[in-house]
């Protein structure tokens, strides 16, 4: 089954490797699968994380002797703290897996944080439906709260042992204790009705299918939920602290991600961690995927500071994830990408129409792409410019010009994250020919029909900061084809070009007539200001082809626009979308001294523009 160009390598190996689907409907055949397929794919030359010590023992449960397997780092107290104790429940849509599966998992948990981890071997489904799993679980944490009574006690669990720990949390709180200092909910399930969009959107090919958590809700609650299972719209107050993680390309991302909102507006606090480029499951796909080991174990760092515990890196060589992490939104029908190298948007999709010609996860865009242009966009002659009677120098590009600024590659972090909104940072750090520092945000904001980008810029240095900035969308109204964005009709709000001579500025200026209508042959790669604003103080791009019409609009903050139809990029992306490029100050603007932003130490700056669709 082929998957998604845009979607991580690691899924399609997954795909072929018969990982989906996971349920046939007879559960001992389903239990054998799973394992056989949680043992394979950790390789023929996998050995176990070593911990100190390993126990298998029973502990006394609702109905008997209860399975647990205690997992120790051996690192004791630290600094005169009892390390945390973690109740690991285990994923498997309450029907499979067991103690083996989820053996590495455990490992990994006990080693980063420094921990001792019981794992419950709770009484699956569909012979023990709920609320069997459940109150095992609550029966394994009220033993570790016995066992280790001044030990920090976590619940945790990923997928099914995810919904688990919450009904837990939610029991431990309704019937007095034990107290948790933590939870820790891995792509949870938390809707038996199965109607938030990712379901459909991630439903088949993805690991956990569609298909697979229908089986599971109807073994798992053969007479129906209640507020411990489907506890998304009840009340969550009074809980402990929680870490949400979520994949992207998983059907209960949404469960989670609503969970995490919910969690925050009763005043719990939360830390949500998306898992951009990821799918269902990936605390046990490490072997497989790099980019899963790197945010599984960010994830157990995460809840370490939650507990103010120093966390544990394992001694054995470790490498930097090559598969770059993204984040992304989702309203509707539309979604966007925003790639963490650079903090740009990587791609916008409503329904089947790509937006913005983007690029996949991983690639280095031509042009530019999508790109944040900071601290200058557009050209800047020969690198070379100079600020209050010190002469400056830049590195320049092949063409003889330093280009668009100093961040398309620099990591950005998520700061936060809202059901709507994602924020991305990063600190410009001073360096030759840039001798300032400048804390930059980028707020994506994603409504059904509408982006909203606002850039802000503070200045973080001792010393007065000018600047200017700009972002490189191209936008897509048809075919992918060379020459497609011909066919497109074209609006711009600009009654004033710059005289250009490759790019770079020669001094003089025309009139612009932005009525372009019809693009057909016309090479545009004009830098034009003097806009013309609506009542609102906004300026509007309107562009419309076969796929729908686009506006892209800009506060007062943005006096210039780069339209670019994308004549010299590489055959197979020429003139195939069309660049509106947002910039408060024309090419060359650092050396000519042109419409340039200055902020005094700590002064900040904002400026935001949208872009809204209507599909045709």
């Amino acid at each position: 089954m082929p998957i998604d160009p845009h979607f991580p390598p690691f899924l399609q190996r997954l795909v072929d490797a018969g990982a989906t689907p996971l349920v046939s409907g007879d559960a001992a055949v389903d239990r054998a699968r799973y394992r056989a397929l949680s043992l394979a794919r950790r390789g023929e030359g996998y050995r176990p994380e070593p911990v100190a010590d390993v126990e298998d023992r029973t502990v006394e449960g609702p109905a008997g002797d209860l399975a647990v397997r205690v997992y120790r780092s051996g690192l004791g107290r630290v600094a005169g703290q009892a390390r945390p104790v973690v109740v690991w429940l285990h994923g498997g849509g309450w029907a499979v897996g067991d103690l083996d599966t989820h053996d590495p998992v455990c490992r990994a948990v006990a080693n980063r944080l420094g921990a001792i981890v019981v794992a419950v071997d709770y009484r699956l489904a569909p012979e023990h439906p709920h609320p069997a799993p459940l109150e095992d679980s609550l029966a394994a944490v009220r033993w570790a709260a016995g066992r280790w009574p001044s030990a920090p006690l976590v619940v945790a669990g990923d997928s099914a042992g995810a919904g688990l720990a919450l009904g837990v949390a939610l029991r431990c709180r309704d019937e007095a204790g034990p107290v948790l200092a933590a939870q820790l909910l891995a792509y949870p399930g938390l809707d038996p009705t199965m109607s938030m969009p990712s379901v459909a959107e991630n439903a088949t090919g993805l690991f956990l299918e569609k298909s697979d958590m229908r089986q599971f809700w109807d073994w798992y609650l053969p007479d129906g939920g209640d507020r411990w299972t489907a506890p998304l719209g009840t009340d969550l107050t009074g809980l402990p602290p929680a870490v949400v993680a979520t994949a992207e390309f998983d059907p209960l991302r949404d469960e989670g991600d609503t969970c995490a909102v919910e969690l925050a507006a009763a005043g719990v606090h939360v830390v949500h961690l998306p898992g951009p480029g990821l799918v269902h499951g990936y605390f046990g796909l490490t072997e497989i995927a790099p980019a899963a080991a790197v945010r599984r174990a960010e994830v157990l760092d995460v809840l370490a500071d939650l507990l103010g515990m120093p966390g544990v890196v394992p001694e054995e060589a470790a490498w930097p994830t090559t598969e770059p992490l993204g984040a992304w939104l989702e309203r509707g029908s539309a979604r966007v990408a925003v790639d963490l190298r650079g903090g740009g948007l990587r791609r916008l999709a409503v329904g089947d129409w790509d937006v913005l010609d983007g690029y996949r996860t991983g690639e280095v865009p031509k042009g530019r792409r999508g790109g944040l242009l900071l601290p200058w966009p557009n050209r800047l002659r020969g690198g070379r410019w100079s600020w209050r009677g010190t002469d400056l120098q830049l590195d320049t590009a092949a063409e003889g010009a330093a280009m668009h600024g100093l961040l398309s590659w620099q990591p950005f972090s998520v700061l936060a994250r809202t059901q709507d909104t994602v924020t991305v940072g990063t600190v410009l750090e001073p360096r030759p020919g840039y001798p300032f520092r400048l804390a930059v945000a980028l707020d994506y904001r994603l409504e059904p029909d509408r982006l909203t980008v606002t850039v802000r810029v503070r200045n973080a240095g001792t010393h007065d900061a000018p600047f200017g900035v700009g972002m490189h969308p191209y936008l897509h109204v048809g075919s992918e084809e060379d020459g497609a964005i011909g066919a497109a009709e074209l609006h711009v709000p600009a009654r004033t070009g710059l005289d250009l001579d490759g790019g770079l500025p020669t001094g003089g200026r025309h009139a612009f007539d932005g009525a372009v209508g019809r693009i057909g042959d016309r090479a545009l790669d004009d830098a034009v200001t003097d806009l013309t604003r609506d009542e609102d103080g906004w300026a509007r791009v309107r562009l419309s082809g076969p796929a729908g019409e686009l506006e892209l609009a800009v506060d007062g903050q943005w006096p210039w626009l780069q339209v670019y139809t994308g004549d010299t990029l590489p055959e197979g992306q020429r003139r195939r979308s069309l660049a509106v490029e947002p910039m408060t100050c024309p090419p060359n603007a650092l050396a000519d001294d042109a419409d340039l932003v200055v902020l005094a130490p700590e002064e900040a700056w904002s400026g935001s523009w949208t872009l809204s669709w209507q599909p045709a």
